[in-house]
């Protein structure tokens, strides 16, 4: 009789299971529909199809293992994060085998939530390298048509005043410009300021996150309060507006909801996660989502906003990126640089060989909205502009786990310089010689702790030829300034900290709070890398996670040193504010060349 009651329980238990499957599908199915016709859907039609995946705790305690044992073995800030933010960041301490742990004792109504709470612990390092991405959750784009920016004002007794603006509203121009006074009954400033400090991961930096949330000056990676990778927590948004000539409205913003890379993507990432969450741990899923690189790479990938509405009036284009203008007096040179790609070596070398032969006397470079990129790049700038003595790169470490000293070994018998792998000695160079490793052992250490020795990036052979065939520039570090809006991330913050700390480059900071001071770079924590990649380069046999989710990490660790080569404190945890601010107003947010304007003041003395 026992028996055949519990054999009735679980065919009960059997049919609720295969039941919450088919309302997946089901919820999914009118998502699926919209977006096989291109159209975008409504936020709660798109909620209910994610949060229909039902929850599997066998499911999350195999992602929590594996995060928890990538992380803790792997992730060169895992102690650090632990630790009270130094002065001048804002981020709260995270103790990582803490709060994952702690998620194994809670149930959740999906493997969406689930999945949203692993992420949240994350997301609190405020390490724009370490997060967890699910191939179907986090592909959905959630978009306002609206985005705001913040600029400074100056009332009629003399006071500054910091105001958030629209900048652009693509379903009725005619609140372009109007002051956005309340959101959600909220000052709008504070509403902002909270969303970049609760909901933004990409910076340490309060000032840094606040221009994320907002429209860009110039391109990508901003405008994340009205243009979302991740489910709103409400379906709409209502903004208090105050237009010229003394109109005010309330207009309410419902979220369109499309997917990236449309129905294809979704019927492949979305259907088919079922089998991933809830039947099977099936490590066959066609396409895993998850980071795979042949080469050291320092990149972000976030959504891209529009650079609509921007103008370059006061500034000659010369070349892709390169501008000149005279301020009068001198021509000064502009290279805006959003990216290191090592296949641009050549692009931008000619960009500043057209810059000196139009008698350029100074130099800006911009690098706003940066997202990093090949290791290499940084170098090769330092070497074409400035100098390549050694070191000219900042040194760098990482954790070496006793199984992978084998790892190591090999490949220093059997691996050359060109044979890129995180645990190749011969792909780096030691410091601060800047010469080869004589042998495994040097690049290995005493192991007297869980890091390596220190050790540089290299220069690739054809980066070496092309700075031999290119003559020299006419600027010094003193003809040179550097402008972002703090978000210069990843390789772009290693060039520009390296330019600042040892060749002493004057650097500005654009908008963020006001008489607040602001980081001119973002995360340089020193390599990115992917969980896959680590079995595969490491030899570690812990199973990975489940292919529907994918997490990276920051694998390598940057270090400060002086102009002697003095090694200081890790540069993820080192607050470096820019020399100099300068704030957005309504024409400058549209036109990068007003700042540009300013910059040169401020390199020729007039400011």
């Amino acid at each position: 009789m026992k028996i055949i009651q519990l054999y009735s329980i679980v065919n009960i238990y059997l049919i609720l299971f295969v039941v919450s499957l088919i309302d997946a599908k089901l919820q999914c199915d009118e998502v699926s529909r919209a977006f096989k016709k291109k159209e975008s859907v409504e936020y709660n039609v798109a909620k209910k199809c994610l949060e229909s995946y039902p929850f599997n705790a066998k499911y999350a305690a195999k992602n929590i293992d594996s995060a928890l044992h990538f992380l803790s073995n792997y992730y060169v800030f895992f102690d650090r994060a632990k630790e009270k933010s130094p002065s001048g960041f804002t981020y709260q301490p995270v103790d990582l085998k803490s709060e994952l742990t702690s998620l194994r004792k809670k149930t959740f109504n999906s493997d969406y939530d689930f999945l949203t709470a692993l992420r949240n612990i994350l997301f609190k390092l405020k390490d724009g390298h370490t997060r967890i991405n699910n191939i179907c959750y986090q592909n959905f784009i959630y978009d306002q048509k609206l985005s705001l920016y913040s600029v400074i004002t100056t009332d009629k007794e003399g006071k500054k005043k910091q105001i958030i603006y629209v900048f652009n509203d693509k379903l009725d121009p005619s609140n372009n410009d109007c002051e956005v006074t309340e959101i959600e009954g909220k000052p709008a400033l504070q509403t902002i300021v909270d969303f970049a400090n609760d909901r933004i991961a990409y910076s340490k930096d309060l000032g840094v996150r606040f221009n994320m949330a907002l429209a860009p000056s110039l391109n990508a990676f901003s405008q994340q309060f009205t243009l979302r990778g991740d489910l709103p927590e409400t379906s709409s948004i209502k903004y208090n507006l105050a237009c010229p000539k003394n109109k005010s409205s309330t207009i309410e913003r419902k979220w369109s909801v499309t997917f990236k890379d449309g129905f294809n993507a979704f019927s492949n990432f979305c259907f088919d996660i079922n089998n991933i969450t809830s039947l099977s741990f099936n490590d066959n899923f066609a396409s895993s989502g998850k980071v795979t690189k042949s080469t050291p790479s320092d990149k972000v990938e976030t959504l891209k906003s529009s650079s609509e509405n921007l103008t370059i009036a006061h500034a000659k284009k010369v070349a892709k990126d390169f501008y000149l203008f005279d301020d009068g007096k001198i021509k000064v040179g502009v290279a805006v640089i959003t990216e290191e790609k090592q296949e641009l070596d050549d692009a931008l070398t000619n960009g500043f060989q057209k810059l000196k032969k139009r008698g350029a006397k100074k130099l800006i470079l911009d690098m706003s909205n940066n997202g990093g990129g090949n290791l290499k790049v940084p170098l090769f700038l330092t070497s074409l502009l400035l100098s390549s003595k050694q070191p000219n790169s900042f040194p760098t470490d990482i954790i070496i786990q006793n199984f992978i000293i084998q790892k190591i070994e090999k490949n220093f018998k059997s691996s050359g310089p060109t044979d890129y792998d995180i645990y190749n000695p011969n792909y780096y160079l030691s410091f601060p010689s800047g010469k080869s490793f004589k042998n495994a052992s040097e690049f290995i250490g005493s192991r007297k702790k869980r890091t390596s020795n220190l050790y540089l990036n290299a220069l690739s052979s054809d980066e070496k030829k092309l700075l031999k065939s290119t003559s020299s520039f006419p600027w010094t570090s003193d003809d040179i300034i550097i402008i972002t809006n703090g978000f210069c991330a990843s390789a772009c913050a290693l060039l520009t900290l390296f330019f600042s700390e040892i060749h002493k480059v004057k650097t500005i900071a654009v908008g963020g709070l006001l008489d607040t001071k602001m980081s001119f770079s973002t995360f340089p924590g020193g390599e990115v890398t992917s969980t896959n990649f680590i079995v595969d380069s490491a030899g570690d046999k812990f199973t990975d996670l489940p292919d529907a989710n994918a997490l990276i990490l920051t694998i390598r660790e940057s270090y400060d040193m002086d102009i002697n080569g003095t090694v200081k404190d890790v540069l993820e945890y080192s607050y470096k504010p820019a020399n100099y601010r300068l704030y957005y107003d309504e024409k400058n947010a549209r036109d990068p060349s007003l700042l540009w304007l300013e910059a040169a003041k401020i390199l020729n003395k007039k400011a």
